[in-house]
C-alpha cells in the first residue's frame, strides 16, 4: 500500500513537472497559404521549426497551418500585426496598402538575381534593414526576406511577345504585379492563390501571374496551355516571413536571437533549393504538353518586352523617393 502511494506520489510530481514545463514554453503559429509542397514551405518551415526547439532547448513550441487554413495570403499584412497568426509567409507587395514604397520590389526596377539574394538580402543588408524598419512601424517584424524567382505567367493563350497580353484578363497577386500587367495592355484582376485553378479551368481568366513553384504545385499545367516565363523583365516575387512585433518583444533577447538566427538558416537553404529546382520545375510543366517560352537577357526580344515596360519604369523613378530608388538599383 505504502509501495503503491509513494509510486502515485512520484507520478503526480512527474506530471506536475511536465505542466510546469509546459506552462513555461512559449507557442508559436506559423501560417502559411499556397501549394504545401512549394518549396518556400516545405524547405523553410520543417528546418526552422526544428532548429528553434533544439536552440531553444524545447522552450519555443511551434504548431503549423498550411494552405491557407489560419490565414489566407490577402489577409496576411492584417491578421499578423493584429495577432490572429505569430508567423507568416507573405509576399511583400501585399503589404503595399500599409506601406506604399514596398510596390518598388514588383517593378522592373528590382533586377537582383536570386543568387544575389541568397547572399545579400539578410539583417544588415541596407534594403532588409529599411523595409523591416517600415513593417515594425505597422506591428510586423520582417524575419527572413528571399526571391522564389522571377513571376511566371500560365495562359490558355499563346505568347509571341507584349501585346499578346492585350485585353485579356490576367490574374495577378498583388497590385504592384497588376500594374507590370497593365503596362502591356492586360486587365489584371487580383486573385488569392487558391482560387487560381479553377479561374483558368472556368475560363474567367485568360491567364495567372505567380511563382513557378506554386504554378506548378498546384498543377496549372492542367488547365492551361502555354507559359511564358519572361526571367526577370518584369520583375521579380520577394517573399519574407513576418512575425508580430509584439509576440516578437515579448520573447526574451536569446529567443528572439534564436528566432531570427534559425529563420536565416533555413531561409539560406530554402533559396538554394529554389534555385536549383528551377529547371527541373519547367521541365514538368513541359511533359505535362504546356508550351513555355523562357525570355533571356540581352537579346532583341528581351530588348522588345523592357521597352513596353519603358513608361512604367520612367514612372517608377518619379513615384519612390531618389535615396530608395539608388538603393535598389545599386
Amino acid at each position: 500500500m505504502i509501495k503503491q502511494l509513494v509510486t502515485m506520489a512520484s507520478a503526480s510530481v512527474f506530471a506536475m513537472s511536465i505542466s510546469i514545463s509546459s506552462a513555461h514554453a512559449e507557442r508559436i503559429s506559423i501560417s502559411s497559404w499556397g501549394s504545401p509542397k512549394h518549396y518556400q514551405v516545405s524547405e523553410f518551415v520543417p528546418q526552422f521549426e526544428k532548429m528553434i526547439k533544439e536552440k531553444s532547448g524545447g522552450k519555443l513550441h511551434t504548431r503549423s497551418f498550411s494552405g491557407g487554413e489560419m490565414v489566407k495570403q490577402q489577409f496576411v499584412a492584417s491578421a499578423v500585426p493584429l495577432g490572429t497568426i505569430d508567423i507568416s509567409l507573405t509576399t511583400l507587395d501585399n503589404w503595399s496598402g500599409h506601406v506604399p514604397e514596398i510596390s518598388i520590389l514588383t517593378t522592373p526596377l528590382w533586377n537582383k538575381s536570386m543568387a544575389w539574394t541568397r547572399d545579400n538580402l539578410k539583417p544588415g543588408n541596407a534594403i532588409f534593414d529599411y523595409f523591416d524598419k517600415k513593417l515594425r512601424a505597422e506591428g510586423a517584424v520582417i524575419i527572413a526576406m528571399f526571391d522564389i524567382g522571377s513571376p511566371v505567367l500560365s495562359t490558355s493563350f499563346p505568347v509571341s511577345g507584349p501585346e499578346s497580353f492585350k485585353g485579356k484578363a490576367i490574374r495577378v497577386f498583388s497590385k504592384g504585379s497588376g500594374k507590370v500587367m497593365q503596362a502591356i495592355g492586360a486587365s489584371p484582376t487580383i486573385m488569392g492563390v487558391g482560387d487560381v485553378y479553377s479561374g483558368l479551368q472556368r475560363g474567367s481568366v485568360d491567364g495567372a501571374m505567380g511563382g513557378l513553384g506554386g504554378a506548378v504545385g498546384l498543377k496549372h499545367y492542367e488547365v492551361t496551355k502555354n507559359m511564358l516565363v519572361p526571367n526577370g523583365v518584369l520583375g521579380t516575387m520577394l517573399h519574407a516571413y513576418v512575425m508580430n512585433k509584439k509576440k516578437f518583444e515579448s520573447l526574451s533577447p536569446k529567443h528572439q536571437k534564436i528566432i531570427m538566427s534559425s529563420a536565416q538558416k533555413a531561409r539560406d537553404h530554402m533559396q538554394q533549393f529554389a534555385i536549383d529546382k528551377l529547371d527541373s520545375l519547367i521541365g514538368i510543366v513541359k511533359k505535362n504538353g504546356n508550351t513555355v517560352k523562357a525570355l533571356k537577357p540581352g537579346t532583341s526580344e528581351w530588348a522588345v518586352w523592357q521597352k513596353s515596360l519603358g513608361s512604367m519604369v520612367k514612372e517608377s523613378r518619379k513615384t519612390y523617393s531618389t535615396s530608395l530608388v539608388k538603393m535598389i538599383e545599386n
